[in-house]
C-alpha cells in the first residue's frame, strides 16, 4: 500500500469527479482506478502506454523473488482497456500486452508457475524456467473469466472467448474458445 501510496504522490493526481487516477508518466495519460492494487519492486519494470483503463478492483504484481534477477517485467500498449476483478502477474517473467488491446473482467494472465519437484514444498520452489511469460498482440481480445498461461503468444486481431483457459499460443486473427482453447474460425 505504501508503495502505490508513494508511486500516487509521485505520477498521479485524484479526480474528485471519478474516483480514478490520473498518471502521467513521461507525458503519457493513463487511467486506473484507486481501487485497484499494484504490487511491485521497481516502479521502472512497469511501462503504460498513452490512454490505458485499468478498472476497479485489478491486481497487478510485476514483482521478482530473486531481487539480484530482474526478469519480471510489465508493458501495457497504448488504448489497452483492463476489466474489473482482474489478476495480471508479472512475476517471474514478463507480460507485454500490445496496443488496443480489451481484457474483460475477471480474467488471469499469469508469466510464471513454480517448479513442482518434490523434495520442497510448492511455495519454495523457484519459478519454472521452461514456460515464462506472456505476450499479447494489438488488438486482442480476451474475454470474461479466461486465463492464458504462462509461455503463450496470442498473436495480433485474435479473440479468445469467454471462460476460456489458454495454454498453447493462438496464431493471429484467430478466434479460440473452450478449456483447453481450440480455434474454431478466424477473422473475417
Amino acid at each position: 500500500m505504501f508503495r502505490l501510496l508513494r508511486v500516487l504522490k509521485r505520477y498521479g493526481i485524484r479526480s474528485l469527479f471519478d474516483g480514478r487516477v490520473k498518471f502521467r508518466l513521461r507525458n503519457i495519460d493513463s487511467y486506473l482506478s484507486m481501487k485497484s492494487r499494484f504490487d511491485y519492486d521497481y516502479i521502472e519494470d512497469i511501462q503504460i502506454g498513452h490512454g490505458v483503463l485499468i478498472s476497479d478492483w485489478c491486481l497487478i504484481g510485476v514483482c521478482n523473488r530473486d531481487k539480484k534477477i530482474r526478469n519480471s517485467r510489465l508493458i501495457i500498449g497504448n488504448g489497452t482497456f483492463i476489466g474489473e476483478f482482474n489478476n495480471i502477474r508479472a512475476t517471474g517473467g514478463e507480460i507485454i500486452i500490445g496496443k488496443y488491446c480489451n481484457i474483460s473482467q475477471h480474467c488471469s494472465l499469469v508469466a510464471s508457475n513454480h517448479s513442482i519437484a518434490k523434495d520442497r514444498y510448492i511455495s519454495e520452489q523457484p519459478w519454472d524456467e521452461v514456460k515464462i511469460g506472456i505476450k499479447l498482440g494489438d488488438d486482442v481480445w480476451i474475454g470474461a473469466n479466461s486465463v492464458v498461461l504462462p509461455g503463450v503468444t496470442i498473436g495480433r486481431g485474435a479473440v479468445v472467448g469467454a471462460g476460456s483457459v489458454v495454454t498453447k499460443d493462438i496464431p493471429e486473427y484467430a478466434i479460440a474458445v473452450g478449456n483447453p482453447a481450440k480455434i474454431i474460425k478466424y477473422r473475417e
